[in-house]
């Protein structure tokens, strides 16, 4: 008689109690894990948004500092997760002034603020009082759909105080968006009755669709995973637990933003076709003339490579470089290799772009 298969590593790990019980805590503590410890002072605020610059322990060696936009639907702190897992850090260590924009939790009184709000009075405010601090032009650095909104800005800021302009996996091109392209489409998504219904659109509702994004039993994969790293050699329990609350923190999104962001974005494709107006004014990729740096994944389901190659031709900058790097759309920018595989890449062409 077959006495059935063997046990895996997984399986190995679930039979044992001290084990379990450790994964246990691993996941009911997440939430109280230490993160965005890098300290920073609070320099400029509007509503909700808070503009923190990063102190640095001795003066800055490079001339332009660097203004961090974040999505508007993830905790900022992702960029300064832990130390030694700090993209932040990272950037103060080589020597850059740092500014990060915080959009903080948008409540109930902030239904009407859409992209629009974002793009052309709380951006333009937050980089010119950078701007002024240091005195100097800045690289603007979007991450994602704080990405999507700083290439808004740059694309209508002339007078503005750019000097470079950097994406981090944002979707530019929704014409192939992956999934949430599908889910998003015309007569299948009820965005309408969402605005209606939400004056904040819940962040639970948000990071579950970003969850099917992985299939319906992502959560049961995550466990799993969990179960088969805590065997390996040098597992790091304390940046699990950092990464883990932060992808179970997410923030709500205002109404209007996410029905701009869904209409005009994902289901009209506006902004690469060059028909996206604000206040009025024309928002037009190939305005943007400051030297630029493109970062893309090669596996994001998030902002798939479609939506993320075609600002290559569309901006109007003679200046214009791509990074693409193996790997997800979070995994690339703060996971484990990011110190290796794309922060050295990002400040060695920060230092070429360097006004000092």
């Amino acid at each position: 008689m077959s006495e059935g298969p063997a046990l895996t590593m997984a399986d190995a790990v679930w039979t044992s109690a001290e084990r379990f019980v450790e994964m246990t805590r691993l996941v009911a503590t997440a939430p109280e894990a230490p993160v965005g410890q890098t300290p920073k002072e609070t320099i400029w605020r509007k509503n909700k948004a808070r503009l923190y610059r990063y102190v640095r322990a001795t003066p800055a060696t490079r001339r332009t500092p660097v203004v961090l936009i974040l999505p508007l639907i993830n905790r900022a702190y992702i960029l300064d997760l832990r130390p030694g897992a700090s993209f932040v850090e990272h950037l103060l260590a080589e020597g850059h002034e740092v500014f990060l924009l915080d959009w903080g939790i948008w409540a109930p009184e902030d239904r009407n603020i859409d992209i629009t709000a974002l793009v052309t009075r709380y951006i333009p405010r937050a980089v010119r009082e950078a701007s002024s601090v240091v005195d100097a032009p800045v690289t603007v650095l979007g991450y994602c759909i704080g990405g999507a909104l700083a290439a808004c800005y740059a694309a209508l800021g002339r007078d503005e105080p750019i000097a470079n302009l950097v994406l981090f996996t944002t979707p530019i091109d929704f014409a192939d968006a992956g999934k949430f392209g599908l889910w998003t489409a015309k007569g299948v998504f009820p965005i309408d009755g969402i605005r209606d219904a939400y004056d904040v659109v819940p962040a639970g509702l948000i990071q579950y669709g970003a969850k099917l994004l992985n299939g319906p039993l992502a959560d049961m994969g995550t466990f799993v995973q969990l179960a088969e790293r805590m065997q390996a050699p040098g597992f790091d329990a304390e940046a699990w637990r950092s990464m883990f609350r932060w992808v179970n923190e997410p923030t709500p999104f205002p109404a209007a933003a996410y029905h701009q962001w869904i209409t005009e974005f994902y289901q009209d494709n506006k902004l690469v076709r060059g028909s996206l107006k604000m206040d009025g004014r024309p928002v037009r990729l190939g305005s943007i003339t400051v030297p630029f740096l493109n970062v893309a994944a090669t596996a994001d389901t998030i902002a798939p490579r479609p939506t993320t190659q075609a600002i290559m031709r569309k901006v109007g900058s003679a200046d214009r470089d791509e990074i693409l790097v193996e790997g997800g759309h979070v995994g690339i920018v703060v996971g484990r290799t990011a110190k290796r595989d794309l922060w050295p890449r990002v400040t060695d062409w920060l230092a070429e772009h360097d006004d000092r």
